[in-house]
């Protein structure tokens, strides 16, 4: 297409060429038919001159007629895209408020349809771009006053039920995390006793992992969407440049086809000046000449300037459409570069990301992380001393079992000296018995009353022996079942020290879970915050070469 419209001027040269050399070298005609031919030609001339007027008077008033048109497609523009603004900014607000409430899997799938929908724009003509572009219906096809009116109507009604669906769930979500917060109230309201507070605690770790985890799918969506944007502003930028490469070369070729204009309108005056020197000069041959000769000769000419003429015209015609060309590439260069200063105010505003939603969301949930955590910690040093507590008690309680089994070992020992002592006992019984009966010999034999005596020392001696026998019988009994007492006392508070010991475990677990995942939102941030910033070291630069060129 370049090179048949550089081929174009050169032959219309050539043809503009030969027509002046056939003029020039022209033999001249009679008197009396180059008066015809001129009167005929000017003629001719008033009447393109008045259609030419007439044109020109009509040209006006559409150009008139246009202009006001476009005023009133600006305003209603203007309206339009406003009014879409703020239509788009409560879709958003409404999105941000149901990912802020608790559902940021949901919300986030609204936020990306919302932005898949702002993309698409009606394929119908520029008086409804913007309408279209404000419903958000989608590609359809233009058809007319009557179709475009009732496909507004349902876009406009489609748009306000997904609205009003957006505020529904938001209510929902709301009324969900109500519920929640009332369920953990009335849970935590309540006395507890350690198993419900240890369940009730688990739950609310599973519940800030799961909110943990939720806010880092967030972040890398949120992430991806900052990348996206990047790739945006790229391609933002190479349509740019390409934009400025076409418009010097359609400014190029409107300069070169103007000078060409300029050329040919040169010189059809010289040629003119030329057919005008040439008649006053030869009428006097002319009266001599040969009639048929001359009418060919004239009719040569107004041949040739018929083509002069409709080669002058497609050369203003090529012109007019090389610079609407150029109007337009223009136009879009402007709208292009606006986009480009948006984008680049966006992102060049340091504040703009600080005083975003998502990131005051990220915040919040980041300060709630690290309350949490710190409850967490305060949870686990109450538990390390509780748990310090247990160990003294198990010590205490190891030395008492250390006792019960020095004192178990004294209780054997007893045992087998109470059986001594019982063996004794029978042995000392059998002895008074027979001491008895032989007391009872004695007393018969009244003879022998020193025997009776020594007799009765014996038998008050062996009772006392065997009162004191018995006594240490029974303290022996005592210390053994007082052992038996401490014993089972050991083993149950080993359990016990067992389940904290177990849980302490678990809570020390969770705490580094969280831990290492707070680090890793933290660094996941600073990454972020880092491509921020190269991304604004990036669009200076481009600007920057952007206004350098």
């Amino acid at each position: 297409m370049e090179n048949s419209d550089a081929e174009e001027p050169d032959k219309k040269r050539r043809h503009i060429d030969s027509v002046a050399s056939a003029m020039a070298w022209s033999s001249p005609t009679s008197p009396d038919e180059r008066t015809i031919d001129a009167a005929a030609l000017q003629c001719e001339n008033q009447k393109l001159i008045q259609q030419l007027d007439s044109h020109k008077h009509e040209l006006h008033a559409l150009e008139d007629k246009l202009k006001n048109l476009k005023e009133k497609q600006t305003t209603y523009d203007d309206k339009l895209i406003k009014v879409n603004r703020l239509w788009n900014q409560l879709v958003d607000d409404l999105i941000l408020l149901g990912v802020r409430a608790g559902r940021i899997h949901d919300g986030l799938k609204a936020l990306d349809h919302a932005e898949q929908t702002k993309g698409s724009v009606a394929s119908c003509s520029s008086e409804d771009t913007f309408l279209y572009t404000l419903l958000q219906s989608g590609p359809t096809e233009y058809s007319g006053g009557n179709g475009i009116k009732k496909h507004v109507e349902e876009a406009l009604s489609a748009r306000r039920s997904s609205t009003m669906g957006l505020m529904r769930y938001l209510e929902d979500t709301i009324n969900n995390q109500r519920a929640q917060t009332e369920a953990l109230e009335i849970s935590l309201s309540g006395n507890l006793s350690e198993e419900d507070a240890i369940i009730q605690q688990r739950k609310l770790d599973d519940f800030m992992r799961e909110e943990i985890n939720t806010l880092s799918e967030a972040i890398g969506i949120l992430n991806r969407k900052h990348k996206d944007y990047a790739d945006e502003i790229q391609t933002y930028i190479i349509s740019h440049s390409t934009d400025q490469l076409e418009i010097k070369r359609i400014a190029g070729e409107l300069d070169e086809s103007l000078a060409e204009v300029e050329e040919s309108r040169r010189k059809l005056i010289n040629m003119k000046i030329q057919t005008g020197g040439s008649s006053g000069l030869h009428v006097p041959v002319m009266l001599t000449g040969n009639g048929s000769v001359s009418s060919e000769q004239s009719a040569d000419k107004i041949l040739g300037l018929k083509e002069l003429k409709s080669s002058i015209e497609e050369i203003k015609e090529l012109a007019a459409t090389r610079l609407s060309e150029l109007q337009e590439a223009q136009e879009n260069n402007l709208t292009l570069s606006k986009q480009l200063q948006d984008l680049e105010n966006e992102l060049k505003d340091d504040k703009f990301v600080l005083l975003s939603r998502p990131y005051h969301l990220l915040n919040d949930r980041l300060l709630h992380s690290n309350a949490e955590v710190d409850r967490y910690k305060g949870l686990i040093d109450s538990f390390q001393s509780d748990k310090n507590y247990m160990l003294r008690r198990e010590k205490e309680l190891s030395a008492k079992a250390e006792s019960a089994d020095g004192a178990r070992t004294a209780v054997c020992k007893s045992e087998t000296k109470i059986e001594e002592l019982q063996i004794q006992l029978q042995k000392c019984i059998v002895e008074r018995n027979d001491i008895e009966m032989k007391l009872e010999e004695a007393e018969q034999d009244s003879g022998r009353k020193d025997i009776k005596d020594e007799f009765r020392v014996m038998a008050s001696a062996l009772s006392k022996e065997m009162d004191m026998m018995e006594a240490q019988l029974n303290r022996w009994k005592d210390t053994a079942h007082e052992a038996l007492s401490l014993r089972e006392e050991a083993y149950s508070l080993k359990a016990l020290l067992s389940a904290k010991t177990a849980e302490h475990e678990s809570l020390s677990e969770n705490c580094a879970k969280q831990t290492a995942e707070i680090k890793s939102l933290k660094t996941l941030i600073e990454n972020l915050q880092k491509e921020k910033q190269e991304l604004q070291i990036f669009l200076d630069m481009h600007g920057q070469e952007c206004f350098d060129k």
